[in-house]
């Protein structure tokens, strides 16, 4: 189960796959148009509307809802701890080359990867403490219409550019271990021999 703070690192997450896996092709000469310094980063969509990106690879998660592939929890287990939502995250992956070729060729090769690693697991998640030991999610692709896709667009006030959509699923939020009542105030009480004055100061 994950953290508040693990949501936006799974973006960031994306983003750095993404990264090592062109520095690995880069260092094997296996990009061919694929520009080895150009710009991968996660954008929030606030800063996607106001400012365009003018290269490189961008993504943004446009939407979190509740997703329906919700784990079941075991009734035996403590419901503080277990308690929480599953949820699945919407991301836009968009290419900002200004030339056509690379800009067709970065978000195929980026679609590509993807589909090569569709699962992040622990070790593969920005700060792997804000997640259970067996946590992984799941990279699915989004097969929406065109139609779709230049809405999203349209309502970010911006031209259309080559991009996919994709889903990242199931994500489990929680608080984690959390009492379930309200603290018990602690007291101390001690009882010795003698007069009243010498046993109050053991209370």
């Amino acid at each position: 189960m994950a953290s508040l703070s693990a949501i936006h690192n799974i973006g960031e997450s994306i983003v750095q796959l993404l990264r090592n896996r062109r520095g690995i092709l880069a260092a094997e000469n296996r990009l061919g148009p694929i520009p080895a310094a150009e710009t991968i980063l996660q954008i929030d969509l606030s800063k996607l509307s106001g400012t365009a990106p003018t290269a490189g690879i961008a993504l943004t998660c446009y939407h979190i809802g509740y997703s329906e592939h919700t784990p079941a929890r075991m009734a035996s287990r403590d419901v503080a701890t277990t308690h929480g939502i599953s949820l699945e995250l919407c991301y836009l992956l968009s290419s900002w080359s200004s030339n056509a070729a690379v800009e067709a060729a970065h978000i195929s090769w980026a679609m590509l990867e993807l589909s090569r690693y569709p699962t992040l697991d622990r070790g593969m998640l920005i700060e792997p403490d804000s997640w259970d030991r067996d946590e992984s999610l799941q990279i699915v692709p989004d097969n929406a219409a065109p139609e779709q896709i230049f809405r999203l667009w349209d309502a970010l006030k911006m031209k259309h550019r080559l991009s996919a959509l994709f889903r990242v699923r199931v994500v489990r939020l929680g608080y984690g271990p959390v009492a379930d009542a309200p603290p018990v105030v602690a007291s101390r009480l001690s009882f010795a021999h003698g007069d009243v004055t010498t046993a109050s100061e053991f209370a």
